[in-house]
């Protein structure tokens, strides 16, 4: 019966801990490809600081030892680094997929849809520009 609740509490840690990181890796995804820069410093500190909060619930939740808690956090920190370097080896490709994507829409347009792409696309940018400029008001 024990082994099964331990089963049981190490399945949802699991899924738990894939969750998270998971969520961290497409926000960080979405974040750098939708804006075309790294996630911003102050954002990463900010999202670091909520993934802490909530793997700090889920360990009290599951009642975690000290062992156990300085196990995960050895195994979050691998986590990481892994992600960040798939990120990084992403990355070129995504970027390359999305070039194609915008220049096989291009080639479909007349001069006047052109027109409204180029400064539909200018619009997004200015709008990315001014809410990392809202987000980091020193700068």
């Amino acid at each position: 019966m024990i082994a099964r609740s331990l089963k049981a509490k190490i399945l949802v840690f699991a899924v738990f801990f894939i969750g998270i990181a998971t969520g961290v890796l497409i926000a960080n995804f979405y974040e750098s490809r939708v804006t075309g820069t790294p996630t911003d410093v102050a954002n990463n500190g900010e999202r670091a600081q909520r993934a802490r909060r909530d793997v700090n619930r889920f360990r009290d939740y599951l009642g975690l030892n000290p062992k156990q808690r300085e196990q995960m956090d050895k195994i979050m920190e691998e986590t990481r680094g892994e992600f960040r370097q798939l990120r990084e080896e992403t990355q070129p490709r995504f970027q390359a997929i999305e070039m194609e994507s915008r220049n096989k829409v291009r080639a479909i347009l007349n001069d006047e849809q052109l027109q409204k792409y180029d400064e539909f696309r200018r619009n997004i940018t200015e709008k990315r520009r001014e809410r990392e400029q809202r987000q980091r008001p020193n700068k």
